[in-house]
């Protein structure tokens, strides 16, 4: 789900840019108090998502749409003003994960920031003999700055990590002369919000350590579904036990297989309830074929061969060909249908019913509430 999110938004994004080349010129300006206003709302949202890369890149777009009396007219065409523009960006595109605000890379990011403004407000005087180098390889910095943070793309891991890469590729579409400088600004404003936009809805609704969504996402499906569907609770066999025997990291290993396996089950929607619980939803269909899909992803569960990745080998066997013994896991499901006038809260219970009924019959089976 995450990785098909992250898709999406990069080529929605990236789709938008390109298209801004075959419209029509337009002089259509937003006053700047509403492009600042939208700058605002990316800050904002960057800050409670603790997207730091993002707060940053989006300060001098900030600083740049303020009008011109607040800035002292902040010339983005002044004397190298561009380069160490882009030096900054790339700079906060090279960083990953989150920091502590006062960490030595914010402050090396403030610095170049300062260096930006000096530059671009001319309060820095430049010696002339320097003077033609200011506006040579504009285009070849341009690129080499939006390129090479693409290397560094798993790092980023969060969807909306891609709305601080925005401004570095706005720059080169604008040394390219690629659309209107007004169609640009108005790109890298709503490509950055849609871009938080879609990290909000993964924060919210998708399970970060099995990548499906979550019980936030079931809830709200269960209330739209209508219905007459049905609801299966599932629930990793002596999952506790196990879990403490060979680990946490090993348990998360053995939650992101189930949720995976899970996943699969034809005609289902899987979800994660919480904890080692699981939920997998058919809008319709009857009992017996339901049972039968539900039977074959138990089957596929016990029959998995699992070797986690961190599952730490001992020392004395290193270099002698010893196998790994792989991990087998079972689970249990419970099964009920939704009834005229039931609220999903009761369809719940009354699968987890199912489920215990399950567990206490010798687990590793579906049973169907009555």
């Amino acid at each position: 789900m995450k990785i098909r999110l992250a898709i999406f938004n990069v080529v929605v994004s990236i789709g938008a840019l390109l298209a801004l080349h075959f419209l029509p010129l337009s002089e259509f300006l937003l006053p700047d108090y509403v492009v600042t206003a939208l700058i605002l709302v990316i800050l904002g949202r960057a800050y409670l998502l603790l997207q730091q890369q993002t707060l940053f890149a989006y300060l001098p777009i900030l600083i740049m749409a303020l009008p011109d009396d607040w800035t002292h007219g902040i010339n983005i065409f002044a004397p190298f003003a561009m380069h160490s523009f882009l030096l900054y960006l790339w700079v906060v595109n090279m960083q990953w994960g989150q920091r502590p605000w006062l960490h030595p890379f914010h402050w090396i990011n403030t610095l170049l920031l300062i260096l930006f403004v000096a530059l671009a407000s001319s309060w820095i005087a430049i010696p002339k003999d320097i003077l033609e180098f200011a506006y040579g390889y504009s285009l070849w910095m341009c690129l080499f700055a939006a390129l090479v943070p693409l290397l560094l793309m798993k790092q980023w891991r969060r969807i909306g990590r891609w709305a601080s890469y925005w401004p570095l590729l706005v720059a080169v579409a604008f040394e390219l002369e690629w659309a209107p400088e007004n169609h640009l600004v108005l790109w890298v404003t709503f490509a950055a919000l849609y871009t938080l936009t879609i990290d909000s809805y993964v924060m919210a609704f998708i399970d970060e350590l099995t990548g499906i969504p979550g019980r936030r996402a079931l809830e709200f499906k269960l209330k739209t579904l209508g219905k007459h569907y049905w609801l299966s609770m599932a629930d990793v066999d002596h999952f506790k036990k196990f879990n403490d025997t060979h680990g946490h990291q090993v348990g998360d290993d053995v939650l992101k297989m189930v949720a995976k396996i899970l996943s699969k089950t034809p005609k289902g929607l899987a979800y994660r309830y919480g904890g080692e619980e699981f939920a997998v939803i058919f809008p319709k269909g009857h009992r017996e074929d339901i049972e039968s899909y539900l039977n074959l992803t138990r089957e596929r569960l016990a029959n998995y061969n699992l070797y986690p990745k961190s599952h730490k080998r001992e020392k004395d066997s290193r270099g002698k060909g010893t196998p790994r013994k792989p991990l087998h896991i079972t689970a249990s499901f419970g099964l009920a249908r939704h009834q005229v006038g039931e609220t999903f809260e009761h369809v719940i219970e009354r699968a987890d019913k199912a489920l215990y009924s399950a567990k206490s019959k010798g687990r590793n089976r579906v049973v169907s509430a009555k």
